[in-house]
């Protein structure tokens, strides 16, 4: 793999959290570059180019003046991420490299397979990194310094993936190269049966018992208070996988309740160690 090179145009479709975070991780680094915007909300877009993130935007790609060797990062809800990356083989020209950020891929990568021009210039990436919050005014420069970023093999060929890997480690990444499935096998224990665990969690205690909950309750649930029409269209998309890390899930539970209940000190002991000794890995 070549150095990462300096970049001349980033266009980033959604600029929440996640995108504005890829637009001030630019801007650091590369402060020539130039950053476009895509999204519904003028407004809004408005708003973040106030904010020095964005050079430039518009409500639809059609209407971007996109650089020959431009890179798109498609940072949607997992849902909408096909359709954008469709589009944006449609209107862009064809040394354009097209990324995502989804937390979700197999689904993703279904999508596009129905567009010959999309599958020959996307990339699915995914920079595990990130907040229960939203919106551009959280963007971190450095949010993806140092965190992991799964970059999904694909139909583009080496030139369109290699410029993708050096793209998410420019901004300090470390990148891991997955198949789709891998990825969403891997992300549905890491990442998304967390989630559920946490929310489940936070449905066990009462409106009258929350205030007597302590750190451990706030570190185990944090991720509970995420977006929740978002975090649905990741679990939704992630069905079969999920539901195979809640499955894991529920026998290590049965176990841990069959201990409790026989009074298998030794086993509720061994399996506290276990997870302690993991989780210290961390």
């Amino acid at each position: 793999m070549s150095e990462p090179g300096s970049y001349q145009h980033i266009i980033i479709h959604g600029v929440g959290l996640i995108g504005g975070s890829v637009a001030a991780a630019v801007k650091r680094r590369w402060p020539a570059c130039r950053v476009t915007g895509v999204g519904r909300n003028p407004e809004r877009l408005q708003a973040a180019q106030v904010a020095g993130l964005l050079d430039d935007w518009c409500t639809t790609l059609r209407e971007a003046s996109v650089d020959s060797l431009a890179i798109v990062v498609v940072c949607l809800p997992v849902d909408h991420i096909s359709e954008a990356v469709i589009e944006a083989a449609e209107v862009t020209p064809p040394g354009v490299l097209i990324t995502d950020a989804g937390s979700v891929k197999q689904s993703i990568q279904t999508g596009i397979m129905v567009s010959a021009a999309a599958s020959a210039r996307f990339v699915g990436a995914h920079p595990i990194a990130g907040s229960e919050k939203n919106g551009f005014e959280y963007a971190d420069p450095e949010l993806f310094a140092g965190r992991p970023c799964v970059v999904t093999e694909s139909d583009a060929g080496i030139e369109f993936e290699q410029r993708c890997q050096h793209f998410w480690q420019s901004l300090g990444a470390s990148i891991s190269v997955l198949g789709c499935e891998e990825h969403d096998r891997i992300l549905a224990l890491t990442s998304h049966l967390p989630h559920v665990m946490a929310a489940v969690t936070t449905m066990c205690v009462s409106p009258a018992e929350i205030s007597f909950v302590g750190t451990g309750f706030r570190d185990s649930t944090r991720v509970a208070s995420g977006d929740a029409q978002l975090w649905h269209q990741i679990l939704c998309s992630n069905r079969t996988q999920l539901l195979n890390a809640i499955s894991k899930a529920e026998a290590g539970l049965k176990q841990l309740s069959a201990a409790l209940r026989d009074g298998d000190h030794d086993t509720v002991v061994a399996i506290l160690e276990q997870a302690a000794e993991l989780r210290r890995t961390l």
